[in-house]
Formats: C-alpha cells, structure tokens, sequence
C-alpha cells in the first residue's frame, strides 16, 4: 500500500511523505503506482523548476519526500498552490483505488 503523509502548519502544506507500492498487479505494469509517481514527480519537478524553490528533497523507489520546514515562509507559500494541486491529485487517485493508496493529513 502507498502510504502519503501532508503535514500542515496554519493552513499551509509544509510537508509530503510518500512511501510504499500500491502492487495493484504486477510490477511495471502497475497503474496506481504509476499515476502517483507522475503526479508527485511532476509537482517536485514544478516547484524545483518553475518556482524556484528548493525544499529538502528526497527520492528513492517507492519513496518521495519534500519537507519545507526550513525555508522562509514566502517560499512555502509561493509553493502552496503546487502543494494543494498534489493533495488532491493524490486525494483523486485514493478515491477511485483506496485498497492501495492511503492518505493522511495532519497538523503540526
């Protein structure tokens, strides 16, 4: 099962933990885990790469990690829009293939 954490901090995203598989069926062909992957990488690549920022970033497989807690809030919140469009791409793909993908939101 893919596991995905959102921590928020007064109503900002401030960081996203994605970790596991969904092995929905066989590795390669495996649709869940393909549609997160493209999703959380795209989001990474457009915050990195058209906004500029670079939060600590960690990528491995079945792992994807971005933590924004060091950086200056004008930073996190030129990130936000990104960071909800990811929350609910994830959020979509959960409710149509929840068996293999859960997602949690907690506040810090």
């Amino acid at each position: 099962m893919i596991k995905v954490l959102f921590k928020k901090r007064s109503n900002n995203i401030i960081s996203v933990k994605i970790s596991g598989h969904a092995n929905s069926v066989n590795e390669g062909y495996d649709m869940v885990c393909s549609a997160v992957s493209a999703v959380s990488l795209t989001i990474a690549n457009g915050i990195t790469e058209v906004v500029k920022v670079n939060p600590y970033l960690s990528i491995e497989d079945g792992f994807l990690s971005m933590d924004f807690m060091g950086l200056d809030y004008k930073d996190i919140e030129k990130c936000q829009i990104l960071l909800e469009t990811l929350f609910i791409g994830l959020k979509s793909i959960e409710m149509s293939y929840g068996d293999y993908i859960n997602i949690e939101v907690e506040e810090v």
